[in-house]
């Protein structure tokens, strides 16, 4: 089978989830209009990763989590991905997640890079450390292998020509080099001078520039003669085994190359490790289960259809694309797509996950810590030629390299590793290679929403945990452009729905007015062409965005905080965690918008944006009164695609009013809530309308 458009990858992916819909009983829409339905979790570390979970967390009560057909995340959302993902297949019941015992767990060790407490974190601290210095050791064997071929190279050469050939011109380097120094310091001394003396002048100090980058050019082939001309050559009468021994020396250190994959020696292995202890920890056997076992529809068992459709979003960094004409004035990139059935993107096409052994040897764990792989000299829009140096150097190479689909047909994936460390040190990465760089789906699009648009979703729910304290929506922005120019999809928010009025805070307020924003999905371009079977008045109308095809609703929902209805009496002996919740934004006022550089949760800050979550999936339902279902033998109401559609569509209300205040009781008297007589009153502030 040759690779694949994403076309015909969208065509064959619905094909299955049909087979998956009719096994499962929830048919949506009719076969005219299928409503698919598509969940969205943005990047943000574990900051989203928690947002997430409490938002599912909440879906999943209501029986929205199975009834959609795509999940798509990128970076922290993907954690909360893999937990569902996993322990999902572990147990066979969408019910068995998010269970207290579950959250309990994952709240204790929020903290993934050092988990544990007192001497255990210290210890895990320390590991992280040693860690990271063994993985920067082991990332520069590529170049250490690169100059033992060249020493042993050339002390094959000395030894077949009987002598160093420079040695007789050792004394003249290092006197020229003696007069090179005073030269240059001589001339950095007058440039010294010239620049405070002619403060303001414009060409003085270029022309110096000029003299000095040509004296060192000059210098780095000074240095290198010198090095050469005082190599030690010992007795040049060099037997045949020594001569042999060289050879076999540079030898091995060729085959070496071909196994130094930094895929296996950089510090992505201990980031997944983590993660996996984290997010994998409940999935038993399928902690790292192939990504190519994660969905598979036309089988008899349950499991392997439960959850939604996994699209885990990264991106294809191309940093040197080859010269063509189409990338120019643009940092490329393309959405690189990892899913059970298919991966590549639109400029490698795709390929079976299950064919390739790159593809099939991908891993749940791996996929999803490439996907989060914030960190890498390959940062898609992001890129820059010296932070591609500095990165590459010093080890901050989280993504990872994999085969390029347009190579697999022709060329076999065999390579020799050392190239790709200096391939990243200068930033050469392109379509030109065997393999192609992959790392976070940031780097292009934060929201995983763009995989969704491509495959037609009637419904898409999109979580933007991103870190943004400005609310300044750039993720959001970027998707709105990337989406009209590249899939001629507007998205267009409803009036009085405009996330800039509702979401943002305003000073005065502080708090925001809602956390989510409804949109209307519209076609007015498809493939490059006007839609084929508009009219001309259509037509006129697609061009002058007037009224182009509706085809989708989009919810859009941001982390945001309501301002809350009182104050609670609460007691920290009582209830610690849900009293420093309650005073956590008080005092973290930047909440929930801190750093995505946190990685470290605590168990109050992991519960307080856990909490969050759960409430902003309630909002988005309509549901005034969560507690009531949190309750030991309450039920929730099952919600239909087709109910969600009307709720966003026509704002009809899926659940009944809340019930009508009680009667104040003593308890209330005695003063232990301050001003609030009713339950809905006393959650409400509980959870600052969180």
């Amino acid at each position: 089978m040759s690779s694949l458009s994403y076309n015909e990858v969208i065509q064959r992916e619905k094909e299955q989830l049909r087979i998956r819909r009719k096994k499962l009983s929830q048919e949506h829409g009719t076969p005219e209009q299928e409503n698919w339905f598509g969940i969205a979790m943005s990047g943000g570390g574990i900051r989203s990763a928690t947002i997430n979970l409490g938002f599912l967390q909440t879906l999943n009560k209501f029986g929205i989590l199975q009834k959609a057909d795509y999940l798509s995340t990128v970076s922290g959302g993907g954690y909360t991905h893999s937990y569902v993902q996993a322990t999902a297949k572990e147990t066979g019941d969408l019910g068995r997640l998010f269970t207290p015992e579950h959250i309990a767990s994952l709240r204790k060790h929020g903290e993934y890079l050092t988990p544990g407490q007192g001497i255990w974190k210290t210890g895990n601290t320390f590991l992280l450390a040693v860690a990271f210095v063994v993985s920067w050791i082991m990332s520069l064997i590529s170049p250490i292998i690169v100059a033992g071929i060249l020493y042993y190279a050339l002390e094959i050469i000395v030894g077949l020509i009987g002598g160093n050939p420079l040695t007789a011109t050792s004394q003249l380097a290092h006197n020229i080099e003696w007069w090179a120094l005073a030269l240059v310091g001589g001339l950095m001394l007058i440039h010294f001078i010239v620049n405070i003396l002619l403060n303001f002048n414009l060409d003085v100090s270029k022309h110096f520039n000029r003299a000095e980058s040509v004296l060192a050019v000059a210098g780095l082939a000074l240095y290198g003669w010198i090095v050469l001309a005082d190599m030690k050559t010992g007795q040049r009468e060099v037997s045949h085994s020594m001569l042999t021994d060289f050879a076999i020396n540079a030898l091995l250190l060729f085959v070496l190359g071909f196994f130094t994959n930094p895929n296996a020696l950089s510090f992505h292995r201990f980031y997944r490790k983590q993660l996996a202890d984290l997010f994998l920890q409940f999935a038993g056997n399928h902690k790292n289960m192939a990504l190519k076992d994660v969905f598979k529809a036309n089988t008899d068992k349950k499991t392997d259809y439960l959850a939604p459709y996994p699209l885990i979003n990264t991106c294809l960094n191309l940093q040197n694309p080859v010269g063509d004409d189409k990338f120019k004035g643009a940092k490329a990139s393309d959405y690189f797509l990892l899913s059970p059935f298919y991966c590549g993107s639109k400029l490698t096409r795709y390929v079976p996950t299950d064919r390739y052994a790159d593809y099939q040897q991908m891993t749940l764990p791996a996929a999803v810590t490439i996907s989060a792989a914030a960190v890498n000299p390959g940062l898609g829009i992001y890129s820059s030629k010296m932070l591609s140096v500095l990165m590459t150097l010093f080890n901050a190479r989280l993504g990872f390299w994999i085969s390029n689909p347009l190579k697999l047909e022709k060329t076999r994936a065999i390579v020799w590793w050392p190239v790709y460390f200096f391939k990243e040190l200068l930033g050469r990465i392109g379509l030109d290679n065997k393999k192609i760089n992959i790392s976070d789906g940031g780097h292009i699009e934060n929201l995983g929403v763009y995989e969704l648009l491509r495959r037609g979703c009637r419904l898409i729910v999109a979580v933007d945990a991103g870190e943004d304290k400005n609310y300044t929506f750039f993720d959001l922005n970027n998707l709105i452009i990337r989406a009209r120019n590249e899939l001629g999809l507007e998205i267009r928010f409803r009036d009085g729905q405009h996330p800039e009025d509702i979401i943002r805070p305003r000073p005065s307020q502080v708090y925001s007015q809602k956390r989510f924003a409804l949109a209307d999905i519209y076609q007015w371009w498809e493939d490059g062409k006007v839609i084929d079977t508009a009219t001309q008045q259509e037509v006129e109308q697609i061009i002058n965005f007037d009224k182009p095809r509706k085809v989708g609703t989009f919810v859009y929902v941001k982390s945001a905080v309501l301002a809350p209805t009182g104050k609670p009496y609460l007691s920290e002996k009582e209830d610690p965690l849900k009293y420093g919740t309650y005073k956590y934004k008080i005092y973290h006022p930047d909440f929930p918008h801190e750093s995505t550089s946190d990685q470290f949760f605590d168990e109050i800050q992991w519960e307080s944006y856990y909490q969050l979550g759960r409430y902003i999936g309630a909002d988005v339902l309509g549901v005034e009164d969560l507690e009531q279902y949190d309750e030991e033998g309450a039920s929730a109401p099952q919600i239909s695609v087709e109910q969600m559609l009307a709720l966003f569509d026509d704002d009809k209300a899926i659940f009944a009013p809340p019930p009508a205040p009680r009667a104040p009781t003593s308890t209330d008297e005695e003063g232990i809530f301050e001003s609030m007589k009713t339950p809905e009153q006393v959650s409400r502030a509980v959870r600052y309308r969180m």
